[in-house]
Parts: C-alpha cells; structure tokens; sequence
C-alpha cells in the first residue's frame, strides 16, 4: 500500500517506529516551509494540508496520515486514513469511565477544537455498559489545554531534557486537578513522552491509551491492503539538508540501513 505522510517536521513523524514494522511503500512529504504547523494559522494549515494531499495522491499515495486535529478536521476528505478515528472510537472512548476527557491541543489549533470536537464526539455511541453508569456524561464532557512544554522541544523529540519534562508535568497537573478519565493528546508527538504521561496518573483513575493502541488501529486499517515492500520517499520543499541533519530519524527510517531512502527536493 502507498501510504503518504504529510509533518512539517517531527508531528507525524512520530510515528516512525510503527512505519518500520509494516511493509508498505511511505511517500513522506516535509512541508518545512509551514514549519511549524503548532504556530500557524490553523485555517491556513488545513488549506495548505488539502494542497499536500493533491500533491501526495499525484504522486500515487492510496491514503493520506496527517496529524490528529487536522485528521478530525479533514474527516470528510476520502483520502484521509482514519487512523486517529479509529483509535478514538475502538479504544479510548469505549473505556471511557465517567465521560469526562482531558484534551491537549497546540496553541495554534486551541480555538478550532470545541468545534471539531463536537463533530467528532457526537458521532459516538455509548455502550450498554457506560448506558448503565448513572454519572457517565453524555454528550462528554472536556477540557482542553495548550501546554507551554510544546514549541521546539518536542517537536524536536527533545524527550529527555529536564526542563522539558518538567514543565510537561506542571502542564499536566491541570488536567489532574480536573477530575477527568480519560487523556487524549491531539498530536502525535505528545506519544513520544508517553512514559513521562503515563506515569504522571493514577491508571485506576485516568487513561491514556499509548502508541500501541495507535499501532493496533493502524494494523487494522491497512490489513487487507495489496503486498508491497517497504520502501521510503521523502520529497522536501526545502533544502534535503534539514531532513537529513537527524540521523537517528534517518537511520529507522532506512529501517537500520536496511532501505535507502530517496530523498526529492521541490
């Protein structure tokens, strides 16, 4: 299967780790010149993410991965892979306890998600055994954050800076003192420090559903897709030297110097 991937860094990219284990065929494009997506309009974005995507599919992508807030946004779009849909409707939703949810969104996209999630929210049925619960909230109930620790250091995957992780925890106690079930990060990279999320709460009283869980819905959705091998395109409108200059980055998508990647500048 052609799988594209549209980051304007190291957003979608996160999920690198899962890429490497499925053969499928990646056209990757680094929009650098959008760099970063967290600081941008997020109306401009979603313009420029639908450009991307007729770039990607002209270039023979089946199936477009972009990050989750833009994936909710772009829902409608057919050549969107539900991937972060998937993970919400099979996996965190069905668990959820009370019906309270914790969001954390960039700053560049804080204003779009009430409205985006009320969309996506809505579509979703309670089981019999959350119908059962007299305190279960339905419509849920959230709230949403935009945590200072963002900008650079993680979308650098800076994941084991003090500071950083610091703060991360200080933006996290937020949603602590809320009282809520279930955590749902809006950006992929946010998994990159699930070990630090994970153990900051109490597993009895709230979840977080880790990369795993997005493996799992990413399996399942490319399941029945036609045998190919793995392969990788990066295609840059910039200068290949910025996607090259991480060479952990480089070294697991050529799965270990197993797979050269091909590198195209636009």
């Amino acid at each position: 299967m052609k799988i594209g991937v549209i980051t304007s860094w190291n957003d979608t990219i996160s999920l690198r780790s899962i890429f490497t284990r499925y053969d499928h065929e990646y056209l990757i494009y680094h929009d650098q010149l959008s760099f970063p997506f967290c600081q941008k309009n997020f109306d401009f974005i979603t313009k420029k993410l639908n450009d991307d995507i007729d770039f990607l599919t002209s270039k023979g992508a089946e199936t477009i991965i972009v990050d989750p807030i833009y994936e909710l946004a772009l829902r409608e779009n057919h050549f969107i892979l539900p991937l972060f849909q998937t993970y919400l409707r099979n996996e965190v939703l069905p668990h959820s306890l009370v019906g309270k949810l914790w969001i954390l969104a960039d700053i560049g996209s804080q204003n779009a998600v009430q409205e985006i999630l009320q969309n996506s929210l809505a579509q979703y049925q309670p089981s019999q055994a959350q119908k059962s619960i007299k305190k279960f909230n339905f419509p849920f109930l959230y709230w949403i954050k935009s945590p200072k620790a963002r900008d650079r250091g993680i979308s650098d995957l800076w994941i084991h800076n003090p500071y950083l992780i610091k703060t991360l925890k200080n933006d996290l106690r937020y949603f602590k003192d809320a009282n809520v079930d279930s955590f749902i990060p809006l950006h992929y990279h946010y998994f990159q420090m699930q070990k630090t999320i994970k153990s900051f709460f109490n597993s009895h009283k709230t979840r977080f559903f880790d990369l795993s869980f997005i493996e799992k819905s990413f399996k399942n959705l490319t399941l029945n897709s036609k045998n190919s091998t793995y392969n990788v395109q990066i295609f840059t409108n910039q200068s290949c030297d910025f996607v090259t200059s991480n060479r952990h980055l480089m070294w697991l998508m050529e799965r270990w110097k197993e797979s050269k990647v091909i590198i195209n500048e636009i």
